[in-house]
């Protein structure tokens, strides 16, 4: 029976891909459309997404570090979707890519799917929005293979007639004496974030991740934020609080047990962890400053293949800067041909 439901299902739907229109914004509308974006490490709540269980966000992606997995079973399509705000009588373009099992991409006013795939395929279908919101979709079909879905993207314009939800609670990360990193889960509909501290606004960013420094050392802080686009501004989220690390009085030691392991493009440092180093760490390459990292190790990128380099580290906390470590030199990988 379910074979057939799905044979009049497939024939009712078209899978298309299409250039996508201009959207607003480089993610389009969908929030958590890359599937990027994680509350738990182990990835198994897909955030912004209402998801039927058998899903998660720790599949092979097609870009980035994550896509969608979802795993069909005899009573469940794995389905996931979300609601979004969008204007009456305008109209849109969704897409996605897929792989793996049957997968399916729709919304209120019709669905796109693929057969069975080991290839990433893109899905695209358009419609016309005819309420202020629409439900956007993803899923499998009844005991058939997991698919993956990734870069989902909802192109058309802003809404105009509806604010924000509130975006989930900020959860702070990298916390030093001087500054916090602050991420939380984007909002449907939004074109930019207001971020607070202690009830003031500190300022407007258009990501749903942001740096905020200038901070006091040993300080504790309040932070919340909320979703704006032309109708307003959402309610805010809960707040979160956030302390600064302590004042030292004495810079950290010089890092110790510097390596590094090379592949052609890149590098991997990792070194020994410094107790007071409350500030993270700078790294150095060929006497350069080229990044910072809050842990003990650090992947720098961008490298020439086949090239000998030299790094170092040093450790940081609010007294200051420590020496530099002992150089390690590593080579690239040369690449046949290039």
């Amino acid at each position: 029976m379910r074979r057939l439901v799905l044979l009049a299902v497939l024939a009712a739907a078209t899978a298309v891909a299409l250039p996508s229109p201009a959207h607003a914004g480089a993610g389009g509308l969908a929030a958590n459309g890359s599937f990027e974006q994680a509350r738990y490490p182990e990835h198994t709540t897909v955030s912004a997404w209402d998801c039927e269980p058998g899903t998660g966000q720790a599949g092979p992606a097609r870009t980035g570090a994550r896509s969608l997995t979802g795993t069909p079973t005899e009573t469940s399509l794995a389905r996931c979707a979300q609601t979004v705000p969008v204007q009456p009588g305008a109209s849109y373009t969704l897409t996605a890519w897929v792989r793996g099992g049957y997968a399916f991409l729709g919304h209120d006013h019709g669905v796109a799917w693929t057969p069975p795939s080991g290839a990433w395929t893109q899905l695209s279908t358009t419609f016309t929005a005819t309420a202020d919101t629409v439900r956007i979709y993803l899923h499998g079909w009844y005991a058939q293979d997991a698919y993956q879905a990734d870069d989902v993207v909802l192109s058309g314009p802003d809404s105009t007639v509806r604010v924000p939800a509130a975006p989930a609670m900020p959860l702070p990360d990298e916390t030093t004496s001087h500054s916090v990193r602050l991420s939380w889960i984007e909002s449907p509909g939004a074109a930019a974030y207001r971020i607070y501290r202690d009830g003031v606004l500190l300022r407007s960013v258009t990501t749903a991740s942001e740096v905020v420094d200038g901070l006091t050392p040993g300080t504790g802080y309040s932070f919340h934020v909320t979703a704006v686009n032309r109708a307003g501004e959402s309610q805010p989220t809960a707040p979160v609080a956030v302390n600064t690390m302590a004042a030292q009085s004495q810079v950290p030691p010089a890092t110790r047990s510097l390596v590094a392991s090379a592949q052609a493009y890149q590098a991997w440092l990792a070194w020994e962890a410094v107790q007071t180093a409350t500030d993270g760490y700078r790294i150095y390459r060929d006497g350069q400053l080229v990044g910072w990292s809050y842990g003990p190790a650090f992947t720098a990128t961008g490298l020439r293949h086949g090239t000998l380099y030299t790094f170092q580290v040093t450790a940081l906390n609010s007294a200051g800067e420590s020496v530099r470590s002992a150089p390690v030199q590593v080579m690239t990988w040369q690449v046949p041909g290039a």
